[in-house]
């Protein structure tokens, strides 16, 4: 995918999973394309730190990557911060219950597909 096609997708989708969300405790975080060494496994990443939402444009292959995505680090984004980095320093990715949540919520994507 291009990055314009990621960028289409993230305008129109975006406002959709929060108003379906919600929002949670700090402002909406903006979403920015980056490069980096977690480009090379990751498809998007959330940062509790900076309160910002990062995806990884070249591992992006279709619709549902990007929205499942957005979903799955917005779902970051509503948890509490505190025990994010907490869990993510006593878990595993597969046993982390935070991420277990983002995962399962990534199963709506369709409901912001245009297909």
């Amino acid at each position: 995918m291009t990055t314009d096609e990621i960028q289409q997708i993230v305008d129109r989708a975006y406002p959709l999973i929060q108003k379906y969300y919600g929002k949670g405790s700090k402002p909406i975080p903006p979403i920015e394309d980056m490069e980096g060494e977690e480009s090379d496994t990751s498809e998007a990443q959330y940062d509790p730190d900076t309160n910002m939402m990062y995806v990884y444009t070249r591992n992006m292959k279709n619709e549902e990557d990007v929205l499942r995505a957005l979903i799955h680090e917005y779902t970051h984004y509503r948890q509490d911060s505190k025990l994010l980095k907490k869990y993510r320093q006593m878990y595993t990715y597969d046993k982390d219950p935070f991420e277990a949540q983002a995962k399962k919520n990534e199963e709506n994507w369709e409901m912001f597909s245009q297909k």
